[in-house]
C-alpha cells in the first residue's frame, strides 16, 4: 500500500500508529487529532523542513497535510498511520512547491527579456468601467464580454443557476457605455 492509501485499514492505535477516524462512523476522532498535534506535528515540520530547508514552508505544508486528513475522514475514509501519510503528502506538497518554484525562476528571464505590452486604448477603457463596476457586475462582465461565455455558462461558472446573469450583464453594458459595445 502507498502512502496515500486509506482504504480498509485501522493501525494499532497503543503503538503510535495515529489512525485518523473511527470505525463506529467514520468520524474524526478529535482527542486524537490534538494529541497528534501535541506530540508529532513539531517532529513533522521539523523534518519537512530538513528537506526543503525553509520553516515556513515546511510548516505550511504540514498543516495543508493535515486538513486533508481531516477533510478524508469526514468523507468517510481512514487514514493508518497518520504521521507517515501527512509526512508523505507534506513532502509532496513541498516537492510541487520546488518544482513551481524553479519553474518560475527559468521563466523570469525570458518574461523580463520581452518587450513590454501596451494597452490598447479600447483596453484601457475596459480597464476602467470595469473598476467602477460592483464585483458580481464586473466578473460577469469579464466572462461575458472577455471570455465570451454565454448566459448559462456564466451561470455555472458562478455557481448560480442563471436568474441574475442577464440583468447583471446588462448593468455592466448600462455602466460600462461604450466599452462594452460588442
Amino acid at each position: 500500500m502507498g502512502a496515500h492509501d486509506t482504504r480498509g485499514y485501522r493501525g494499532n492505535r497503543g503503538h503510535g500508529s495515529g489512525v485518523l477516524g473511527s470505525v463506529e462512523g467514520d468520524t474524526v476522532d478529535e482527542v486524537e487529532l490534538r494529541e497528534f498535534l501535541r506530540e508529532r506535528y513539531p517532529r513533522l515540520v521539523g523534518a519537512v523542513a530538513l528537506v526543503t530547508g525553509d520553516a515556513a514552508s515546511a510548516e505550511d505544508a504540514v498543516q495543508e497535510a493535515i486538513v486533508r486528513a481531516w477533510e478524508r475522514t469526514e468523507r468517510g475514509e481512514q487514514i493508518v498511520a497518520l504521521d507517515r501519510w501527512v509526512a508523505a503528502v507534506a513532502l509532496n506538497l513541498s516537492r510541487s512547491r520546488l518544482r513551481r518554484l524553479r519553474v518560475e525562476r527559468l521563466a523570469r528571464p525570458k518574461l523580463l527579456a520581452a518587450p513590454p505590452v501596451q494597452p490598447s486604448g479600447d483596453r484601457v477603457d475596459i480597464a476602467r468601467a470595469l473598476a467602477e463596476l460592483p464585483r458580481r457586475q464586473r466578473e460577469v462582465a469579464v466572462l461575458r464580454y472577455v471570455l465570451d461565455l454565454g448566459t448559462e455558462e456564466i451561470a455555472k461558472q458562478m455557481g448560480t443557476r442563471g436568474h441574475g446573469e442577464e440583468p447583471a450583464v446588462q448593468g455592466a453594458r448600462a455602466s460600462g457605455g461604450c466599452a462594452f459595445a460588442r
